[in-house]
């Protein structure tokens, strides 16, 4: 059986690292874009409301993992965050006037 000081060194390396982790993919355009994509199928931001109520439930328990990502988002970089943001919003507005210069494809066709 582990000891609780044992324990409660395991719990602080498992943190450690997992920050790093996501450290690392703040860091990086590509673990951004995973991140969001994340956020968005978890539904943050969004209402989890549906009119059948275990739906309703189900969509609460998403939204609660999307929240303790953003959680720890905001605890581990608050700046990567908004620059996540940011680049979301300009990759939205290229798409909206056609320009297809951030979505990595030379000639309009996205590559795979």
């Amino acid at each position: 059986m582990i000891d609780d000081r044992k324990a409660r060194t395991y719990v602080r390396r498992d943190k450690i690292l997992r920050d790093g982790a996501v450290g690392a993919l703040l860091a990086d355009a590509g673990g951004r874009k995973y991140l969001w994509w994340l956020l968005e199928i978890s539904g943050v931001g969004q209402q989890p409301f549906a009119s059948n109520a275990l739906t309703t439930s189900f969509n609460c328990g998403q939204l609660n993992v999307g929240q303790q990502i953003l959680a720890h988002l905001m605890e581990i970089n608050p700046a990567g965050y908004v620059q996540m943001m940011k680049e979301q919003q300009d990759e939205w507005n290229a798409r909206e006037r056609g320009d297809n210069r951030n979505d990595g494809s030379d000639d309009g066709n996205p590559t795979a």
